[in-house]
């Protein structure tokens, strides 16, 4: 099979466009910029058209919101047949423009996001979300991605959930690492962390190191994603009423409810804390 990956010096590129090598493919990569892979089935073209041309599946691999230009630009060159690849983290808006762009094409359409990072390196734990649009979406993605674990569902469901599962992760963890630096140097922070505290500090440096572009994409571009961070402003809000008021009653009835409904996973939480923290500390 011959591979495409438009993108293919970034992160998740370069991630994808080893992962078709290991399957046995035949991979060219595109982008401004060469993406220091060495493997006998690799080879690197500067034109995003070239390197699509007689390519069975086509990857877009470039940020996020250059996804729909890159489709624009590769859909005259892409053989009738040939599967199209987009790996966005928000997808409603997205797709819809991708589609009328593949209109005339022939090609088909696949719509997945990767619910990993790229510095993973374990193939067989990838877990992909699988966004249906055409009714044979899964059983493509079962093909491409055999020991994937494949999670299908509706792209408004998909950008509903991702609205929790991205944007209020990544919201809370920059909120926290700002109210931090209000009060206190990082450098001081570790000095007197505790697991808990380390951890969830470790947590806010990792988003802290990715692209600013692409995590204001994840919260401007999700349509879902304001609704979710007036949920997290609610809750900080009553928590911040019972501190004002010094009413300990009712803090412990919201921690206790919380508690309960989180009772299946959070009952081995505490030492897996202590064991992101003890291997964090080690480094």
């Amino acid at each position: 099979m011959k591979v495409a990956v438009i993108g293919s010096s970034g992160g998740m590129g370069k991630f994808l466009a080893k992962y078709f090598l290991s399957q046995g493919c035949a991979v060219t990569g595109s982008d401004l910029r060469r993406p220091g892979i060495r493997h006998r089935s690799f080879s690197f073209s500067c034109s995003n058209l070239a390197a699509v041309k007689g390519a069975d599946v086509v990857v877009i691999a470039t940020p996020a919101d250059a996804t729909v230009a890159a489709v624009s630009e590769v859909a005259p060159g892409l053989r009738e047949g040939a599967v199209v690849v987009e790996i966005t983290s928000v997808k409603a808006k997205v797709l819809r423009q991708v589609r009328r762009r593949l209109a005339e094409s022939r090609a088909t359409l696949l719509s997945l996001h990767p619910l990993f990072g790229p510095s993973m390196d374990v193939y067989k734990g990838m877990k992909v979300c699988v966004i249906e649009t055409d009714g044979g979406s899964e059983a493509l993605a079962r093909r491409l991605f055999p020991q994937a674990e494949l999670i299908p569902m509706g792209e408004e469901e998909h950008d509903r959930k991702m609205a929790l599962i991205l944007s209020l992760t990544h919201l809370l963890n920059i909120a926290y690492a700002g109210t931090i630096r209000r009060h206190m140097r990082p450098v001081e922070f570790r000095r007197l962390q505790t697991p808990t505290s380390g951890v969830q500090l470790t947590l806010a440096e990792g988003i802290l190191s990715q692209s600013p572009a692409l995590y204001s994409y994840i919260q401007t571009e999700n349509p879902y994603a304001a609704e979710a961070a007036r949920a997290l402003v609610e809750e900080l809000g009553g928590l911040l009423g019972f501190i004002e008021k010094g009413d300990r009653k009712a803090f412990e009835k919201r921690f206790r409810e919380l508690s309960r409904a989180f009772a299946g996973d959070s009952e081995e939480a505490l030492g897996l804390v202590y064991q992101a923290f003890e291997k964090s500390s080690s480094r």
